[in-house]
């Protein structure tokens, strides 16, 4: 008996870890948290008035990925660079989660990552103001940033 559930509980972690990395190459993106600007909220009244104060952004990527969210990370840095290339008093940070922990996980303490990049909008104190989770383009950056 002991050793038919030790036998079921590894299949089903074998079966949660493949349902995970399947999960993680999906184009799709999850559900954002409350407050968190998507491309579809970015031209929001709210979302710009809540942005109009970003002193600083911080991008998560990831240096080791798949190809399809390679994609989605260096699309949204090119976005963030062609929208901030005006903005040269906005200071950007890069950092990668599976190469600089530490200095990722102030930033996940604020919010948690849910989808890569994720774009952290802080303040001039070094609050957090608002998250941009997923692909986003430059005209999004641009609204984010105005």
């Amino acid at each position: 008996m002991k050793r038919q559930v030790f036998k079921i509980s590894i299949v089903m972690s074998v079966l949660f870890t493949l349902v995970m990395l399947a999960a993680s190459c999906k184009q799709e993106v999850a559900a954002p948290e409350k407050a968190a600007v998507t491309p579809e909220t970015a031209n929001t009244s709210a979302t710009q008035a809540a942005t109009s104060r970003v002193a600083k952004v911080v991008f998560v990527g990831q240096k080791q990925a798949c190809d399809c969210t390679r994609k989605r990370i260096d699309g949204s840095w090119a976005a963030l660079q062609a929208a901030a290339g005006a903005r040269k008093h906005i200071p950007i940070e890069r950092i990668y989660m599976d190469t600089d922990e530490a200095k990722v996980e102030p930033y996940e303490e604020m919010r948690a990552i849910m989808v890569l990049p994720a774009i952290y909008l802080l303040d001039g104190s070094g609050k957090l103001l608002d998250m941009v989770q997923g692909e986003v383009t430059a005209d999004n950056f641009d609204r984010i940033l105005q």
